[in-house]
């Protein structure tokens, strides 16, 4: 916790001078303290409403976004609310960014589980003077006023960096990961991109398996995939369902040449590099994002226009191995 507090004091000097589950089945809420929060110097109104909404919501990897939204939230003595469905459906995510408009918060900050799906909710939720900010993964054609993630194509590329450092001698490669969002295309970009100016590598990417945001289908589609392609010695999966389920896919097929590298920091994940199914893990931003949309929400709450903030912001990566791991458990 201390390093992430320490990284956004310095990107908050840089970027800004400190100017629920709500689908019907699962909402969580922190009430405002009206304090401001300890060290505090701007004090909101604890009647105000702020969201954070996310698709697949039960994964670990929200809670760290959320902590760092409702820790903000916390200094300025106002209320905050997650909300989300736990499934990858589009079409819920968009009925629960709806429910949650209708309400009038003050602000929501929402990931995006198809940029172009989410365009026209946001853009009314813009237009009825609710502030909007992406996270994590955007919809850039919509008028919400800033994106905070990780630099997915920069990701990508350190993914496939390490992944060289760790087999020297090449492979071939699957990409396991729910094709079609936006942060996992771009990360499969920079992987691919990576590999291209970099031929002595000797990674080839050899294919693209859709998890489709779900494990079940993660484990199902790349148990499939190696059956068809039994020369593929390394799985880089560049989303949570996907690094969850293929340690458990590889340790099946009684494969033990196969190289693993995932994203995020999911206690099972911390626990699979620690016993060595998992070679390592790229850790997100994931506190950033969340402390980070949840000041730029308020401080535009508050009359900071929209275009006084960056249009994107880079909320950090960090290479995951046996070594560190320990540093990583919530």
């Amino acid at each position: 916790m201390n390093k992430r507090r320490f990284f956004i004091t310095g990107l908050l000097l840089i970027v800004a001078m400190s100017f629920v589950f709500a689908n019907g089945t699962e909402e969580s809420t922190t009430p405002a303290t009206g304090t401001g929060g300890q060290g505090s110097v701007l004090v909101g109104d604890p009647s105000e409403q702020y969201y954070m909404i996310t698709f697949t919501s039960g994964q670990d990897y929200w809670k760290s976004c959320y902590e760092g939204f409702e820790e903000a939230g916390a200094q300025f003595g106002i209320e905050t609310v997650y909300a989300g469905d736990p499934t990858p459906d589009v079409a819920k995510q968009v009925t629960v960014f709806d429910q949650v408009a209708a309400r009038q918060p003050m602000g929501i900050a929402v990931t995006c589980a198809n940029a172009e799906a989410l365009r026209e909710s946001i853009n009314r939720a813009v237009a009825d003077g609710i502030a909007v900010v992406t996270f994590d993964s955007d919809s850039p054609d919509s008028d919400r006023a800033t994106y905070l993630a990780t630099g997915n194509e920069e990701a990508g590329a350190a993914a496939a960096e390490y992944l060289a450092s760790v087999m020297p001698e090449g492979g071939n490669v699957a990409l396991l990961y729910m094709v079609g969002t936006e942060n996992s295309e771009a990360r499969a970009k920079g992987f691919e991109d990576w590999t291209l100016e970099n031929p002595d590598s000797k990674l080839t990417v050899v294919a693209k398996v859709n998890d489709r945001g779900e494990q079940t289908e993660a484990a199902r589609n790349m148990s499939a995939q190696l059956q068809a392609d039994p020369s593929i010695n390394a799985i880089v999966c560049l989303d949570s369902p996907a690094s969850l389920a293929a340690p458990t896919v590889v340790q099946e097929a009684g494969r033990t040449d196969i190289t693993i590298v995932t994203f995020d920091t999911d206690t099972a994940i911390l626990d699979m590099i620690k016993n060595g199914q998992i070679a390592a893990t790229l850790a997100q931003g994931t506190y950033n994002m969340g402390y980070l949309s949840m000041k730029f929400l308020y401080d535009m709450a508050h009359d900071l226009p929209a275009k006084a903030l960056p249009s994107y912001i880079d909320t950090g990566i960090t290479v995951v191995t046996a070594e560190n791991a320990d540093e990583y458990y919530m």
